[in-house]
């Protein structure tokens, strides 16, 4: 396919990729800055400026702890899915394709539908799942194309932002948005009350944009499948996926170490300990009259969701030994996320304090009026898809979909509020612009790579092809929103 051979012989390594963006915003900043702080220093100055900014995002505390939240959601979900009992189910799953075709459209299912649910887990799933069916094929004597099938479990990270682990969403849910708005000629800010899910995620056009994308990517990356495989594009791995080791010491050689370290009572004493502590926070917050269904998916954020799938991956195994093998087998699987986060970091301080990201955001909106008077569309149509194409590209900078949002929602939104446009309209084409690009920013495959043994440049062609065609498909859900 044109497009895997584009990315097999263009695209870097993600390491290299986040370094070469590094050193494009620096120059642009240094160059071009759009903050008036920034333009009145001298040359030495502004080097000076920019540095100082760019190492202190760098190692800013909130974005490290982003960071080890991102770290842990990726540890707690591989001990979930590695579980004894959840990986028997992963290897019943898949055991039922009986083709490579058949393959790439189970795991893009599955990846779709789990990271809808929470990006997190449904990447660890899928990652899990793609060893587990590459084996089951192997051992029926099926060829595969193993980084098509590695695409599809990649595919789910460009629907998780229209989810119940969208940072966008989430955060208006719980905080609402404050808004720069003109008065009389003069600014304030203005908060806007919290928008509550039923506007966002659970809207009648994001379920059913939500339904087509499910159904749709599927079949889409089966069609970039070959019917029969000849030769596997990557050599299947002889060494059968199994549970974490536990291995129990001798009845008559354990010491009182080896009756904690095998106690299954104190593991699931910690899980409901979580459980509890997760119950509390919902339904004592403060989330005036909501639902207690309601009030449990304001609390959902890194800290829940880790709480929760740390207490899932508890209960599932047999005892703390169990569980912590279990997670040292996913160690690999953060090592870019712990190499990388920091430059992405210093690369949001760079586009925020040198105006970057404002001046995007900006541009964009002003592409949409001059768009709006002269070919005489309506402005509800050229907006969004504006604000959609304009959160594309931050992404691509500014992985981190809370940090993208943080960039560019007052803007947007104030924007759009100026427009007279619904705000959760402007929310959801940040959250729909910011997992687009996904599909040719590696950031987040990283812990796929690290789990599949597959290179980037090895897979993200098929996720480009599948973004071009998904573009379209957003924007009209926008229009229609």
């Amino acid at each position: 396919m044109v497009f895997a051979q584009i990315a097999g012989r263009y695209l870097p390594d993600p390491l290299v990729l986040a370094c070469l963006l590094t050193l494009v915003v620096a120059v642009v900043a240094y160059l071009f800055p759009q903050s008036r702080d920034i333009q009145d220093l001298s040359w030495t100055n502004r080097a000076g400026a920019l540095s100082r900014m760019w190492l202190g995002a760098v190692w800013n505390p909130r974005f490290l702890t982003f960071a080890l939240q991102m770290c842990l959601v990726l540890l707690t979900g591989f001990g979930l899915a590695r579980a004894p009992l959840a990986l028997r189910a992963l290897r019943s799953l898949a055991a039922l394709p009986r083709s490579n075709r058949g393959a790439v459209m189970l795991i893009a299912a599955v990846s779709c539908a789990g990271c809808w649910i929470n990006w997190g887990f449904g990447l660890i799933l899928a990652g899990v799942l793609a060893g587990e069916l590459r084996r089951s094929l192997a051992l029926r004597g099926v060829r595969c194309q193993y980084a098509l099938i590695v695409a599809a479990a990649y595919c789910g990270m460009m629907i998780w932002h229209g989810g119940f682990s969208g940072s966008a969403t989430l955060k208006v849910a719980s905080e609402g948005v404050t808004l720069e708005v003109a008065d009389a000629g003069e600014m304030h800010a203005e908060t806007v009350p919290p928008i509550a899910i039923s506007r966002t995620i659970l809207h009648p056009t994001n379920l059913v944009l939500t339904v087509v994308l499910i159904i749709s990517v599927p079949l889409i990356l089966a069609r970039m499948g070959k019917r029969h495989v000849e030769v596997d594009d990557h050599e299947a791995d002889s060494a059968v996926s199994h549970a974490a080791a536990h291995v129990r010491t001798p009845r008559d050689a354990r010491t009182p170490a080896d009756w904690l370290n095998e106690s299954r009572a104190l593991s699931i004493a910690i899980a409901l300990l979580l459980i509890a502590g997760v119950y509390a926070a919902a339904v004592h917050g403060e989330h005036g009259n909501a639902s207690p269904f309601t009030a449990v998916l304001r609390t959902l954020n890194l800290d829940t969701v880790n709480s929760l799938f740390l207490a899932a991956g508890l209960l599932l195994h047999p005892n703390l030994r169990s569980y912590i093998a279990a997670v040292t087998e996913g160690g690999h699987a953060i090592v870019g996320i712990v190499m990388q986060f920091p430059l992405y970091a210093g690369i949001q301080g760079l586009m925020f304090g040198a105006g970057l990201a404002v001046a995007v955001s900006e541009g964009f909106v002003g592409l949409s009026r001059v768009l709006s008077q002269s070919a005489g569309l309506p402005v509800g149509g050229t907006f969004p898809v504006a604000t959609f194409a304009s959160a594309s590209i931050v992404n691509f900078f500014v992985p981190s979909g809370g940090g993208q949002w943080i960039v560019q929602g007052p803007i947007m939104c104030s924007a759009g509020q100026a427009l007279g446009l619904p705000i959760e309209q402007t929310v959801m084409a940040i959250a729909y612009g910011d997992q687009l690009t996904n599909m040719v920013q590696p950031f987040w495959a990283i812990p796929l790579m690290g789990m599949t043994r597959v290179d980037a440049r090895q897979f993200m062609g098929y996720c480009a092809l599948l973004m071009l065609l998904a573009a379209p498909v957003f924007a009209v859900a926008l229009i229609c929103y």
